[in-house]
């Protein structure tokens, strides 16, 4: 547990300064908001990640604000239907979206026709968790590191498979990123979602899948799957002793899943610049920082035009992904 405690003394430090809120103190302070229960909208089934963060902020928000936040599970067609119902909202602060890399810089380049454009439409509050992508393999692949995993590869064009959770998800994003950096040929095998291209990949009926680190740790630590590289520029919390593919010479490489707060488009800058705040605060709790590790999300501290540029730098990079390998929704 040495390594929770170290990442949460850290996080502790820096999150009330990191990326600090673009914030009116004196107007915030006599702001009458917010007046009624806030709606938090997780265009996701209950149970994942994002529907997690959304539940531990959301109740810490809640006490802070003095009003019920109250998380509304809206699934459907790839999280267009949450986003969709968040984009069309009232601006008043009271309808929030649990936003993620697959709603607002995955989907506008696989579907050109949405009805929401993913910086026009919303007014981006805070990104608060994160998951980095895991490359992994079935225990019975002869390769303990990723040199090695590139070198088997290499050595049988197309030999290779990789399980992701449809085209387009981040695990097929993710593939492609692999085999154009490392110069391989791979088999990409598409399933209908994430647990069945997790399970393809413990029975070896695939050679590898990118899981997220959030779903892919009891796995690894069970020795179900081994772990070769972390998809980000540093180590995992919860993966302490995974290198990342930045230290491998793959930088550029990352893949994180994260979940973020957005707001519908028109939303008063004072009522912004309020969630943010307090959403800061939250995310300063030990208590809080300590629930999204044991869930495998890490923290984050991005707010208002920083979670914009965050969003901004990394859409161009997926863009040049799905363009380059020509991938089409299903």
């Amino acid at each position: 547990m040495k390594h929770w405690t170290v990442a949460l003394r850290a996080l502790a430090a820096a999150a009330p300064t990191a990326w600090a809120c673009a914030t009116q103190p004196a107007l915030a302070a006599t702001l009458d908001y917010p007046r009624q229960p806030i709606r938090i909208v997780v265009p996701y089934s209950a149970g994942g990640m994002t529907d997690v963060v959304a539940r531990v902020i959301g109740q810490k928000l809640g006490e802070r604000l003095g009003q019920p936040v109250i998380v509304d599970n809206k699934p459907g067609a790839a999280t267009i239907v949450g986003a969709e119902a968040v984009a069309l909202a009232k601006p008043d602060g009271y309808t929030l979206l649990a936003a993620t890399n697959a709603t607002l810089t995955i989907n506008p380049w696989l579907y050109p026709k949405l009805r929401y454009d993913p910086l026009k439409s919303f007014a981006p509050v805070a990104l608060v968790a994160t998951t980095p992508s895991v490359i992994v393999v079935h225990p019975a692949v002869p390769a303990q590191t990723l040199d090695e995993l590139i070198g088997l590869a290499r050595a049988q064009p197309g030999g290779l498979s990789y399980a992701s959770y449809g085209n387009g998800s981040s695990a097929h994003l993710a593939g492609e990123m692999l085999r154009a950096r490392a110069a391989i040929d791979l088999l990409h095998v598409p399933y209908k979602g994430s647990a069945p291209a997790k399970a393809a990949a413990m029975s070896g009926e695939v050679t590898m899948t990118f899981e997220p680190a959030f779903t892919g740790v009891p796995q690894i630590r069970a020795g179900q799957l081994r772990a070769l590289a972390v998809m980000a520029s540093k180590r995992s919390v919860a993966l302490p002793d995974v290198p990342a593919v930045t230290e491998l010479g793959f930088p550029g490489m990352e893949m994180s899943a994260w979940v973020g707060f957005v707001a519908p488009a028109g939303t008063p800058p004072a009522v912004i610049g309020k969630l943010a705040d307090e959403i800061s605060q939250v995310m300063a709790q030990p208590e809080v920082q300590k629930q999204l590790l044991n869930s495998g999300a890490e923290p984050a501290s991005y707010y208002q035009d920083a979670f914009a540029a965050y969003m901004r730098e990394e859409s161009a990079r997926y863009g040049k992904v799905i363009t380059g390998a020509h991938i089409k929704a299903e």
